[in-house]
């Protein structure tokens, strides 16, 4: 009876400790498990002022045929880190996306490419005549065919809703989060590197102070850093005392980043992308896998590139499928 009891404690206390998270909230990738089609981008509709392109752009997406489940559509790591983080602790997992809004990981969707980072081919940004405003944008997909609102990320519940952001979906989804109600703001945590510049003072309170000594816990790239911070948030911290408010939780991960030291930062030359372009054929010669590659870029050629950058050059040289 005693071991039965302990074992129903521990029950217990897992499911409080679970529940203490209810969403688990991030940003969508470039990396795709499937290749968008022209008229599935930005560049397939003609330039416009923002507002009617926006129109235009929620017009294609009701006819776009939804194939693919959100959590089967996007790949890399940092999205990996957020599914499982997620997937640890029973939370619903949302994508937030620059094609299609905040969407969830069980929804269908059309396969898509579109980003809100200018100098890209399939940019917003670029196909927008006039000035492009991020947060218009999204406010504009939150009405969309595929989105959910910030309120669905909440439900009824009382846990935690976790957020990875990168700087650039901070921009657009911020004005956004204003709106929040106290009582969501309080439930809100954001993870992210230095995004305070980027984000309405409402949400401040929100954001945990996670930094450069996180490399030292768990190594990776800029690309990553949220989703890490995310993912080290659920298992080292959130798991261990359940529910507490934020600033529980901040001082919680100050405690934890102390015992750290951040690790010195290789200085990498930048290069074009047409020089890291030869470099990836050349390696490409003796050499396969995206990680592998990469990996030998950085260390053997001693080159900068991030990772999501280096992603789209790879696989333009693979679809060249001739190698020199």
């Amino acid at each position: 009876m005693k071991g039965a009891h302990l074992m129903g404690k521990r029950a217990r206390s897992a499911s409080i400790t679970d529940a203490s998270i209810t969403s688990v909230i991030t940003t969508c990738t470039s990396r795709k498990t499937a290749r968008p089609t022209r008229s599935s981008t930005p560049i397939s509709l003609s330039k416009a002022p923002q507002r009617a392109f926006q129109t235009a752009w929620i017009e294609r997406l009701s006819k776009l045929p939804a194939s693919h489940s959100v959590s089967q559509l996007y790949a890399g790591r940092g999205f990996g880190l957020a599914r499982g983080a997620a997937a640890s602790v029973e939370a619903r997992l949302y994508v937030l996306s620059a094609g299609l809004g905040l969407v969830t990981s069980d929804s269908r969707v059309p396969v898509y490419g579109l980003t809100v980072a200018p100098g890209r081919a399939e940019s917003v940004a670029a196909r927008v005549q006039g000035d492009f405003d991020p947060a218009a944008w999204f406010e504009a997909l939150l009405k969309g065919p595929h989105s959910v609102q910030w309120a669905d990320t909440f439900g009824d519940g009382q846990g935690r809703v976790l957020i990875s952001l990168t700087r650039p979906y901070a921009e657009m989804v911020g004005s956004s989060m204003r709106a929040l109600p106290a009582r969501s703001l309080a439930r809100l945590r954001i993870f992210g590197a230095s995004l305070s510049a980027f984000l309405p003072s409402e949400v401040h309170c929100a954001i945990m102070p996670y930094d450069a000594r996180l490399d030292a816990i768990i190594p990776g790239t800029r690309a990553d850093f949220a989703q890490r911070a995310l993912d080290h948030f659920v298992r080292e911290v959130a798991r261990r005392v359940g529910y507490q408010d934020s600033e529980t939780d901040i001082e919680a991960v100050r405690r934890t980043l102390a015992k750290a030291r951040a690790p010195e930062r290789v200085r990498r030359p930048r290069q074009t992308d047409d020089e890291i372009l030869r470099l990836i054929r050349k390696r490409l010669k003796a050499q396969s896998g995206i990680a592998r590659v990469l990996r030998a870029l950085r260390d053997q050629d001693g080159v900068a590139c991030e990772q999501s950058r280096f992603s789209r050059l790879y696989r333009a040289v693979v679809e060249e499928d001739v190698l020199i």
